[in-house]
């Protein structure tokens, strides 16, 4: 696998893959495919399979397998021109990791992401754990930074900057999301790692992209796009060519708004709603998460309206 070629592809917009259910809480692997056709056919190019969006914390370790070799062989099956990243459990042994890694790479992705949740005790862990797996397959590797559990407790701390310096160092690192939502952290983030891996700013979109890529940030998670991916390439277009009011724009007039709202009420079963509302997918959710209730897809309905999504 030719790591380099990987991380020169991942820029621009990067689109969540969010997990559909059936009325009786199963996983709608046919929605799932149909959704991905309708984000190709927008512009999307780099999908990935996220932990949270995904809702793995739902679902159990076979369906997560499937999930992974649902997305990476559907798409690269059917398109030639695309950056498959997927995911692995939210906690799990290194064994695991390795385990789904191998399994990843087997269905054609290119890229795995590792999400270290164990408690944060040395330095040594961390960087051991992304070693270990990157020494037994032959997949590209995404660092999903975030803020660490520490022993003590509640307590978080942010990855520590010299351990990521270190691991993006690894052969098979070729990305990082930057999840820390943290500004001043996240511009030590982006000069120390922006010559070696692509860092795919989250938590702002569009926003924070603008904020950051003028500092040699290279990628974005998309938010509003996801129900609309034109917005995307139209912004990253813009971006590309100096439009950068026609950015602000976007950013003004569709997301902030949408983010106003559904940051009050919870980003992802507000996303799930919004693409409810719209024909792409139902929003019901699997228990014990659930699905927005009335008043607030309501709200959502509003807001689609107001920014020009209305029936």
């Amino acid at each position: 696998m030719d790591f380099q070629d990987i991380k020169n592809k991942i820029n621009g917009p990067v689109f969540p893959i969010v997990t559909p259910f059936t009325e009786d809480f199963k996983i709608d692997y046919d929605k799932i495919k149909d959704y991905i056709d309708f984000l190709y056919d927008g512009g999307a190019r780099i999908f990935h399979v996220m932990v949270h969006t995904s809702r793995f914390g739902l679902l159990d370790y076979f369906e997560m397998i499937k999930l992974n070799k649902t997305v990476a062989t559907h798409i690269k099956l059917k398109y030639n021109d695309c950056i498959v990243i997927v995911a692995e459990p939210l906690y799990n042994s290194t064994a695991v990791s390795i385990e789904f890694a191998k399994n990843a790479e087997n269905d054609g992705a290119d890229v795995i992401g590792l999400i270290f949740m164990e408690r944060y005790y040395f330095d040594s862990q961390i960087y051991e754990y992304f070693e270990a797996v990157a020494n037994n397959c032959k997949i590209g590797l995404l660092i999903h930074e975030q803020q660490l559990n520490t022993i003590h407790g509640t307590k978080l701390m942010p990855f520590p900057i010299k351990v990521l310096n270190n691991i993006a160092d690894i052969d098979n690192v070729v990305a990082i999301k930057e999840d820390a939502k943290e500004d001043d952290y996240t511009k030590k983030v982006v000069k120390i790692l922006k010559d070696r891996i692509s860092i795919i700013v989250s938590g702002g979109s569009k926003e924070q992209f603008m904020q950051f890529s003028h500092m040699g940030c290279q990628a974005y998670l998309v938010g509003v796009a996801s129900f609309d991916p034109g917005i995307a390439i139209n912004f990253y277009n813009s971006y590309l060519n100096d439009k950068t009011k026609n950015c602000w724009n976007i950013i003004n007039k569709i997301e902030r708004p949408f983010f106003e709202v559904s940051k009050k009420i919870g980003w992802h079963i507000s996303l799930k709603s919004a693409m409810d509302i719209l024909g792409i997918m139902s929003r019901i959710e699997r228990p014990p998460l659930s699905k927005l209730p009335e008043k607030q897809h309501s709200e959502i309905k509003n807001i689609l309206n107001k920014i020009g999504y209305g029936g």
